[in-house]
């Protein structure tokens, strides 16, 4: 399948799951429910629908379901009323009272509809134009008391509507979670104000000090933005103002406004721009003329106030971000913190209106994006406003430690002017002694100075030699060599070569030569030039060269791999080596070895095992499991000892001999001891289960055939018959055994039939249940079905469902036999149908429970309760043939759950 085609294949589930999911939310022993996604919606443009008419199936029918990827019950900015509904799925023993939480404190009206047995829906009113006082639960959020009743579905509607952005993010807490949920929520919120109120005290502080306007202006600036915090958080409403309705309804615009002039004025007074960017700085005066008419705005002209503050706070943050990074261009003071506090404000503005025009959820981070932001930025700022000062001292010691250098720099002139004289004569002495031949040419290859070794080298004096020339092999070689060194001095490159000369007496030697422009910035000075006879050592080369060439053979035509590792990397590998392994010689050598091993956790604890061996014995051998290039696995004995004794970090010679086919005999002998041991074993519990299980209905069956031989004539009809009963019944168990038998061999055999097709689950789990009941009609056992909703139709194979399920009711029930419930539940999960049989019976021993599906194995307290071990060995037979998976849960005397986990598609079985 294509990567497009996989794309559009999961867009389409994606889609097929939005359209197809529930809007109920199941509760249970959780502290909380997040219902904002279990919400659909209705509009309502006008505001004009009540209840009644939102109840009416016409409107009903109108309810959409949220998209799956947006921003939830946000709907931005918008006059329009909302409707959000939800069903809550209360079981037996859910809590009755719950808090319903609205957590965006700014929306204006609210009205809550929750169910009451005795009027059908309760309303409840809420929102920031109610008086503080009015409302239901005192909370900074909006928060209503709910009361569910278990064993009950119930519905929850939910009308809001605002001047400003309509987001209700909703959530359903247990009451002792909210509260102990809102300790760190106010800790965070005192955290915060905290941090202004001392921003805002250390401040106003430097301004008493220095007297500088912008420290004035920023504390101001804090104190506005306190203002907005307080009415976004909702603890202005209730610590501050909670009477002034008015007032909470416009303290949001108004302190951002207020705050984002204060803000403006703060930059153009810090950044000096009238001054340094008057063009800007009309910007600025601009914007700050724009959000006093916000200001206004807000005092009348609440939904276009919100507007405006919603645009503006991008523009201006971003026009103050781009003001900052300008001014770190040209170097002003404290630019960098301004910068930086002005991206993170914008950042927390982005998200924030983001927020507030639906784009993004409604969550702890876009919610509060303002509030991080904006400390955050608060902070970087009067981290400006001190850098600004230590800036200013910064340049003052700048300015005195210059003066002070350039007195110093006069006195070290003077004194270097002789120092450099004696040095020139120490160098001349010393480049004339050096051990290494040293000359200095012109551009032209001349001569113009060479030192002693250098004439010693070539065996000449200072008077005989004029150019290099003479010493080349060939003319060829040095005209050559002479392009190579001109080519390399235009590029300003250092020439570095061996090659082969001749003395001036004829005899061939080797030499280094390596060369460099004396000046790069002025060619016309020459070429300087250190030679070494290296003539020695290329013969001690050839003869190692030669010597390896004789033992790299005979180590290549060796009968098992060697290796040389240094620090666990290959150094060197031979033919040998490569071939078991499957790669060219050329790929391993510089390798780590980890690559060679199954896995990196055994290459590590493998290198522990033989570092410790190692250096206690030198030495080190073990058989172990390696890896082929192709991932295959086989076995080597392999040998390891220390190139220098006990010290493996100066490397190790380890020999590789491949006994895989000596292992894999090994192997087989063993597998059949453990298979004839198991056949064994088998064959003891078949014939325990048969001498016992046929013994029962046997002896019966001939205690029956004795009474109607010597008594027939003489019993009563009605004991005549149920004594054929008797027989019949004995017969009739034997036959169910035997059919278990021959349906475990075509099991075992892998011939059981698959014919999926169409199986009506809630049908089937009835007469299952129904025919528990007969199979033990005097149980005291409760045998019941459950089936989650969009449990119906499923492609399974019906027959050897029967065979799953009825042994497992079967089982439930014999092995409880001071009865109980024993439940069969039903519901799907993802791609798989999952099915649960659970009892309150004897339970099963830990220890067992791994054995538990074996052929003629039964658990070790069923005492006398009849059974011939092979139900639960057909059922796990039947689950696979399904590709499905079996678990077992159990504890002594409390009870057993199997769940069986089937895939919603099956499969195609392979013919055996």
């Amino acid at each position: 399948m294509s990567r497009f085609a996989r794309s559009l294949f999961a867009v389409l589930l994606l889609l097929a799951a939005w359209q197809s999911r529930a809007d109920t939310v199941m509760l249970g022993d959780e502290p909380s429910y997040p219902l904002s996604r279990s919400f659909s919606y209705l509009e309502d443009a006008g505001g004009m629908l009540q209840l009644e008419d939102v109840l009416r199936p016409d409107t009903q029918a109108k309810f959409k379901p949220l998209a799956p990827l947006g921003p939830g019950p946000n709907f931005g900015l918008t006059r329009s009323a909302f409707w959000l509904k939800v069903s809550l799925d209360v079981p037996a023993g859910v809590p009755r009272d719950w808090l319903l939480e609205v957590a965006y404190p700014p929306l204006d009206h609210i009205n809550l509809f929750s169910p009451d047995q005795a009027f059908g829906f309760q309303q409840q009113v809420g929102g920031d134009n109610e008086p503080f006082a009015a409302r239901e639960l005192p909370h900074r959020n909006h928060v209503f008391p709910v009361r569910v009743y278990p064993g009950t579905s119930s519905t929850i509607y939910l009308r809001v509507q605002s001047e400003g952005t309509v987001s209700a993010p909703v959530r359903l807490w247990q009451p002792r979670a909210l509260w102990a949920h809102d300790q760190q929520t106010y800790a965070t919120l005192a955290l915060y104000f905290g941090l202004l109120g001392g921003l805002l005290l250390y401040n106003l502080l430097l301004w008493v000090s220095v007297r500088d306007r912008a420290y004035l202006v920023y504390v101001a600036f804090v104190a506005s933005m306190g203002v907005g915090q307080a009415a976004l958080s909702g603890l202005g409403a209730q610590f501050l103002w909670p009477e002034w309705t008015w007032w909470t309804g416009v303290s949001v615009p108004v302190g951002l406004s207020a705050a984002a002039i204060l803000g403006l004025q703060f930059a153009r007074s810090f950044l000096s721009s009238a001054a340094r960017m008057p063009k800007l700085d009309k910007v600025l005066l601009a914007q700050m003329a724009g959000w006093g008419i916000a200001l206004l705005a807000a005092l009348s002209v609440l939904h276009v106030a919100a507007w405006m503050v919603t645009v503006l706070a991008v523009v201006s943050v971003a026009t103050m971000a781009a003001i900052g990074y300008i001014s770190i261009r040209r170097e002003y003071a404290g630019a960098r913190w301004f910068f930086t506090a002005w991206a993170m404000l914008l950042l927390g503005v982005g998200l924030l209106s983001l927020h507030d025009t639906g784009v993004l959820p409604s969550n702890a981070l876009t919610s509060n994006a303002l509030l991080i932001g904006s400390a955050l930025e608060m902070v970087l700022l009067s981290f400006a406003l001190g850098d600004r000062i230590n800036v200013a001292r910064r340049f003052k010691e700048q300015a005195q430690a210059r003066i002070a250098a350039e007195h110093a720099m006069v006195e070290v002139l003077s004194e270097s002017q002789e120092r450099l004289k004696q040095v020139l004569e120490e160098r001349e002495v010393i480049l004339e002694n050096s051990l290494v031949g040293i000359a200095f040419l012109t551009p032209q290859g001349r001569f113009k100075w060479a030192n002693k070794a250098m004439l010693d080298i070539f065996g000449a004096d200072r008077n005989s030699i004029i150019s290099m020339e003479p010493f080349y092999e060939s003319r060829e070689q040095y005209l050559r060599v002479g392009h190579e060194v001109a080519a390399a001095v235009a590029r300003g490159d250092v020439y570095e070569r061996e090659l082969p000369v001749r003395r001036i007496d004829g005899t061939r030697i080797w030499i280094q030569l390596s060369g460099k422009a004396a000046s790069r910035s002025d060619l016309a000075l020459g070429t300087v030039w250190g030679i070494m006879d290296i003539t020695e050592r290329k013969q001690l080369e050839e003869q190692l060269r030669s010597t390896m060439s004789e033992r790299e053979a005979i180590l290549n035509n060796a009968v098992m791999g060697i290796v040389l590792s240094v620090n666990r990397r290959h150094e060197w590998v031979n033919e040998k080596f490569a071939q078991m392994l499957g790669y060219p010689r050329q790929i391993l050598i510089g390798q780590s070895s980890m690559y060679i091993h199954p896995d990196e956790e055994s290459w590590l604890r493998f290198g522990v095992e033989a570092r410790a061996a190692l250096i206690a014995t030198n030495g080190y051998t073990h058989e172990r499991r390696l890896r082929r290039r192709n991932g295959e696995l086989f076995w080597v004995e392999m040998g390891g000892s220390c190139v220098r004794p006990h010290d493996p970090d100066s490397g190790v010679i380890w020999t590789f001999l491949d006994i895989t086919e000596k292992k894999k005999s090994a192997d087989e002998v063993r597998e059949a001891l453990e298979q004839q041991k198991a056949l064994n074993e088998l064959r003891t519990r078949f014939v325990a289960m048969t001498s016992h299980e046929f013994r029962t209905p046997l002896a019966a069956i001939l205690s029956a055939e004795e009474v109607l031989r010597h008594y027939g004539d003489r019993l009563p009809q009605s004991e005549r018959l149920a004594t054929l009963d008797d027989i019949a019944s004995g017969v009739q168990r034997m036959s169910r055994m035997m059919d278990r038998i021959l349906l475990l061999g075509q099991a075992d055999a892998r011939m059981l039939d698959f014919v999926p097709g169409s199986v009506d689950l809630p049908g089937l789990c009835r007469k299952l249940v129904e025919e528990a009941r007969a199979q033990h009609p005097d149980t005291r056992c409760e045998v019941s079905a459950r089936w989650a909703a969009g449990v119906g139709q499923g492609q399974f194979d019906e027959k050897l469902l029967r065979h799953i399920f009825g042994n497992l009711l079967s089982n439930a029930v014999k092995y409880s036999p001071a009865g109980g419930k024993v439940l069969l539940t039903v519901r799907p999960e993802g791609r798989e149908m999952v099915f649960e049989v659970a009892d309150q019976g004897i339970g099963i021993p830990a220890e067992e429970v791994q054995h538990l599906f074996e052929s003629f194995h039964r658990a070790s307290n069923v005492g006398a309760i009849q059974g011939t071990g092979l139900g639960l060995a057909i059922v796990k037979n039947a689950v696979e043939v399904h590709h499905g998976r079996i678990e077992v849960h159990s504890e002594l005397g409390r009870g057993t759950r199997f769940i069986v986990r089937l895939p919603l598609q099956p499969e195609p079985v392979a013919a055996a």
